[in-house]
C-alpha cells in the first residue's frame, strides 16, 4: 500500500463516520439527487480498505459492497466527476458483476468527497440502469451537491476533532484534580507522621482514615500476616462493621490472600466483574470494592495496608491511587520499623541511665565530702581536679535525668498536676533561680512585668522545669554583659512568654530539627556550648502536656526569642502567696 493510500485511509478512520446511522442531513441529499437527474439509485458511498459503504443509500438495500467491483474506487482517483455512459461498453466495467448482473449499472456518475485536509474518501455517485450523459448544467448541479456532503462530512469531522480537544482537556482536567488530590493527600499524611500529638496508633487511625477519604471506600485496615493468620493492627470502619484491632482470620479468606500472590498489590473497582466474585471473602463479607498493597520491613513481610467497600466504584482506580497506597505502605513500613528501633533504644536507654544513676550519685556524695573537708585540708591543685570531677559528674547527672525525662515522656509516665497558678510569681521564680547560672555566663535576666495579675494552668514544678530549659539556653548564647528578658504578650484568651536573647541566632538548616530529641546546631566535638540536645525536645513535651505551645523567632546574627504560650486560667476564689 503506497504511503498516499495510507494517509488517505488515515483520514477516512479519523473522521469516525463508517459505520454509523443513517442522518437525514445526508439522506435528503441522496433524495435530491434521483429526484433531479430521474435515476434510480443515489449514494454518499466512502471507500475503506475492503469496501465501499454506504452512509446513505436510496433505490438500494445493500449497505456495502466489495471495494474491488467498485465504481467509486475508480472515482476517487480523479479530482473531477467520475463518468461512464454505458458501462457494458466499457472494458473496465464490462464483466462487472455489478454490471452483467439483472438490471444491472450502465449509467454511473461519481464527484470525489474530499477532507478539509485534502483527501479523497469517497463519493456521491448516481446509478441508473440505462445508458445517459450528463448535460455541463447537470454536472455543476452534481458537483453543487457533493460540495454539500463534503460541508457535512467536513463538520462530522470538525465535530469528532471538538469532541476529542474536548475530551482531552477534559482527561488532563481529571488528571490534575487527582495529582492535586494526590498532593493534598500525602500533605495531609505527612502532617499526621509529624504530629507530636499522635502516638503511633492513633497515626495509624489517621492515615486510614485519610486513605478512605482518599479513595472514597467504607473501610480501612493494617494487618499483620503470619503463618496463613490475618491479623488487624488497626482499623476504621462504619459502626456496623464488626472489626477491631488484634481479631484474627484466615488469611485464605481475605482479599489480602490475593494481594500478596499478585506482586503485593491489588485493585479492583467491581468484584462482580472479576473472579474475586468467587473468593471467600465476597461470599462472606460481600465486599464489591478492594486496594491493598503489601508491608515490607526491610526484606520481610510484615502484612497489607488494603481498602474495601460494599460498593463497587463507579471507575477504575487511577495510577494516582495506585501511587497513593504504594506511599502510604512504605510510610506505613518505616513507622512500624521506627517504632521497633525507638523500643529497643528506649529500653537500652532507661536500663543505662538507672545503672549509671546509683553509682554516680555514690560518686557525688563522696566527691562533695572530700571537697567539704572530711579527710582534711586538700592542696589547691588537687581540690581544682576533684572539684572538675564533681562538676563533670552532676553534668553526667544531668544528662541521665533528661534522658530519664525524655523516656517516661514518651511512655506517658511522666506525672503532670496542673493547677491555676499566677504567672506573674512564677516568672518571678524563674528569674531568682537561673540568675545565678546566667552569672556563670556573664548574662544579666531581667524581667518586665505584666499588666495585671494573670493566671495559668500550669503544673509548677514542670513549668519551672520548661522556664530553666530556656533561659539557660538563653544565657548560654547570648553575648557577654548581655541582658536575656522576659516578657509577656498579653492576649484576648491567651498569653505569651517570651525568652528573648542577644545571641547568635538559629541557623536556617537547623530549625526544622531544633525540637528533635539531641538536635543541636553544632553537634561536633568541638562545640563550646555544651548540652545534651534534649532540653527543648523535653521542654516542648512537657509545655503541650501542660496544654500549652511552644516556639520561637530567630534571626541569624541577631538573637533569637523562644515563646510559650498557655490559655488563661480562671482565677481561683482562694489564693495562696
Amino acid at each position: 500500500m503506497v504511503e498516499s493510500e495510507r494517509a488517505r485511509l488515515l483520514a477516512l478512520h479519523s473522521l469516525a463516520i463508517l459505520d454509523t446511522p443513517p442522518e437525514e442531513r445526508f439522506d435528503r441529499i441522496t433524495r435530491l439527487a434521483t429526484s433531479i437527474f430521474d435515476v434510480d439509485i443515489a449514494l454518499v458511498s466512502l471507500v475503506d480498505e475492503e469496501r465501499q459503504w454506504f452512509k446513505s443509500r436510496q433505490g438500494i438495500s445493500l449497505t456495502q459492497t466489495c471495494r474491488k467491483e467498485s465504481f467509486c474506487a475508480h472515482a476517487i482517483q480523479g479530482e473531477s466527476i467520475f463518468e461512464i455512459e454505458d458501462a457494458s461498453q466499457d472494458s473496465r466495467f464490462a464483466d462487472n458483476v455489478l454490471v452483467t448482473a439483472r438490471r444491472g449499472i450502465r449509467f454511473y456518475a461519481g464527484v470525489p468527497l474530499t477532507t478539509a485536509n485534502g483527501f479523497r474518501v469517497g463519493t456521491l455517485c448516481i446509478i441508473h440502469p440505462e445508458p445517459r450523459r450528463l448535460s455541463p448544467s447537470q454536472r455543476q448541479v452534481l458537483t453543487d451537491l457533493a460540495a454539500c456532503v463534503e460541508d457535512e462530512i467536513n463538520r462530522i469531522g470538525l465535530e469528532n476533532e471538538l469532541t476529542r480537544v474536548n475530551d482531552v482537556k477534559r482527561q488532563l482536567a481529571d488528571d490534575e484534580s487527582r495529582q492535586r488530590s494526590l498532593v493534598d493527600a500525602l500533605a495531609a499524611l505527612n502532617d499526621i507522621s509529624t504530629s507530636n500529638h499522635l502516638g503511633i496508633d492513633r497515626q495509624f487511625q489517621e492515615a486510614l482514615a485519610l486513605g478512605c477519604r482518599y479513595l472514597n471506600l467504607q473501610i480501612g485496615i493494617i494487618s499483620r500476616i503470619h503463618r496463613g493468620v490475618f491479623e488487624v493492627v488497626a482499623v476504621t470502619a462504619p459502626k456496623d462493621v464488626t472489626l477491631a484491632a488484634g481479631q484474627c482470620l484466615p488469611l485464605a479468606n481475605t482479599y489480602c490472600d490475593m494481594t500478596l500472590k499478585t506482586s503485593g498489590l491489588l485493585a479492583v473497582h467491581d468484584t462482580t466483574e472479576s473472579d474475586l466474585r468467587h473468593h471467600p471473602c465476597y461470599d462472606t463479607f460481600g465486599l464489591k470494592a478492594y486496594m491493598g498493597s503489601s508491608i515490607q520491613l526491610g526484606d520481610q513481610l510484615f502484612g497489607t495496608v488494603s481498602f474495601s467497600s460494599a460498593d463497587p466504584r463507579q471507575h477504575r482506580f487511577a495510577e494516582t491511587d495506585t501511587l497513593f497506597i504504594k506511599l502510604l505502605s512504605r510510610w506505613i513500613g518505616s513507622a512500624l520499623d521506627r517504632q521497633r528501633v525507638d523500643a529497643l533504644k528506649s529500653e537500652f536507654v532507661s536500663t543505662v541511665s538507672h545503672e549509671l544513676r546509683t553509682p554516680l550519685t555514690a560518686m557525688a556524695g563522696g566527691l562533695k565530702l572530700v571537697l567539704g573537708g572530711a579527710t582534711g585540708e586538700l592542696p589547691e591543685s588537687t581540690h581544682k581536679m576533684l572539684s572538675m570531677a564533681l562538676k563533670n559528674g552532676e553534668r553526667l547527672s544531668l544528662l541521665i535525668n533528661d534522658l530519664l525525662d525524655i523516656e517516661k515522656l514518651l511512655a506517658g509516665q511522666l506525672n503532670v498536676i496542673c493547677q491555676p497558678r499566677e504567672l506573674g510569681e512564677l516568672l518571678k521564680a524563674a528569674l531568682l533561680e537561673n540568675q545565678p547560672y546566667a552569672d556563670q555566663h556573664g548574662v544579666a535576666l531581667r524581667l518586665e512585668t505584666l499588666s495585671r495579675d494573670r493566671f495559668i494552668n500550669v503544673d509548677v514544678l514542670r513549668f519551672q522545669q520548661v522556664m530553666a530549659n530556656l533561659l539557660s539556653n538563653a544565657a548560654k548564647f547570648s553575648r557577654l554583659n548581655s541582658d536575656v528578658v522576659i516578657y509577656c504578650d498579653e492576649f484576648d484568651k491567651e498569653i505569651r512568654i517570651n525568652v528573648k536573647d542577644s545571641g547568635c541566632g538559629i541557623p536556617e538548616a537547623f530549625r526544622e530539627r531544633i525540637f528533635q530529641k539531641f538536635s543541636q546546631a553544632d553537634a561536633s566535638d568541638r562545640r563550646v556550648k555544651g548540652g545534651t540536645g534534649l532540653g527543648l525536645s523535653i521542654s516542648k513535651a512537657m509545655t503541650e502536656q501542660m496544654g500549652g505551645t511552644i516556639g520561637f523567632q530567630s534571626t541569624e546574627g541577631e538573637g533569637s526569642t523562644f515563646y510559650i504560650t498557655f490559655p488563661y486560667a480562671e482565677v481561683p476564689t482562694r489564693v495562696r502567696h
